[in-house]
């Protein structure tokens, strides 16, 4: 197993159809140091990346993961989780959560983000019981197309000292708003996601945190209408020194690539919105939780004091 430096993140050069016990340890911890892991050349099957992923958590998503593999329904309202190392089926037939456009001949979309824009987000949008993990697989006709990644912890390390003394202590008041980083979205899937006007999307959030390896990062979800309310104009310093070249890898997917990213510390967004792309494009998609360390992490790192809570 080799292991590259990108910009952000590393590229590790396996064949993840034959790893070992220490391969899938030694994948985790690079997982730990550098929260952004890409693998290429990859052949294009389901199962590998579905063990890959059981071997790093808890599958969050498996209830959605309702297709197989060319785009057929599995019959279930809500899949039950099926260890990878246990399925006997056909690779094909191993289900999976799918973003696409695509439609069935009946017009049923088969996959999640199917039309729209896809700007910067997070998979963690205030429930801090959410999956940490979002490892994302390039299928059926995702040739040449991007997903942007950026990772906040090589932004905060080159802040200047004093706009690092700025962000101690600052707390964002967010609510979460996926019509602005998902526009276009399809309406009920939009509905679904607010979860009909009935959940109070409201949260705040400790700017400043740190990774499971000692790097310090920040939960930067901006879209998500962000304001920090002892340090205003701090939001845009950091919307325009985070976003550079540097700090961003755009990964140019090919079928069973893999990427794989912590939802904290770093953000990603679909590069590619337009509709005869989307329509075709298929991502395969697991959300994860890291179930060893991400309690203990979670109550050290982001309780937020009483006296910071922002009152609406």
């Amino acid at each position: 197993m080799k292991v590259e430096e990108l910009n952000i993140g590393v590229k590790i050069n396996c064949d993840i159809a034959n790893l070992s016990e220490q391969d899938y340890n030694d994948i985790n911890e690079l997982y730990l140091q550098h929260l952004i892991i890409v693998f290429e050349n990859q052949p294009y099957q389901t199962l590998p990346f579905a063990k890959l992923i059981s071997k790093m958590g808890q599958f969050a998503n498996h209830e959605q993961m309702l297709w197989k593999q060319d785009g057929n329904n599995t019959g279930k309202g809500k899949q039950p989780y099926i260890d990878p190392f246990s399925w006997e089926g056909e690779d094909n037939d191993y289900p999976v959560q799918r973003v696409t456009g695509e439609k069935t001949e009946k017009g049923m979309a088969t996959g999640i983000f199917g039309n729209g824009e896809l700007d910067w987000h997070s998979n963690m949008n205030g429930d801090m019981d959410r999956a940490r993990g979002v490892a994302l697989q390039g299928a059926l006709f995702s040739e040449n197309t991007h997903t942007a990644f950026m990772d906040t912890t090589k932004a905060y390390a080159d802040l200047p000292d004093d706009i690092k003394q700025r962000c101690e202590g600052v707390v964002g008041n967010y609510e979460y708003a996926p019509e602005n980083w998902a526009k276009g979205v399809p309406t009920p899937q939009l509905m679904t996601m607010k979860g009909f006007g009935i959940v109070d999307h409201k949260y705040t959030m400790p700017l400043l945190h740190e990774s499971f390896r000692g790097k310090t990062g920040m939960y930067f979800h901006y879209h998500n209408n962000c304001t920090f309310p002892k340090d205003p104009e701090l939001k845009n310093i950091l919307m325009e020194h985070c976003f550079q070249d540097k700090y961003v890898y755009n990964h140019k997917w090919h079928p069973g690539d893999i990427v794989i990213s912590d939802q904290v510390l770093t953000l990603h967004k679909r590069v590619e919105w337009e509709p005869e792309i989307i329509a075709k494009r298929v991502l395969h998609r697991i959300t994860f939780h890291y179930d060893n360390i991400i309690e203990d992490y979670f109550n050290k790192h982001t309780k937020v004091k009483e006296s910071d809570k922002f009152e609406y």
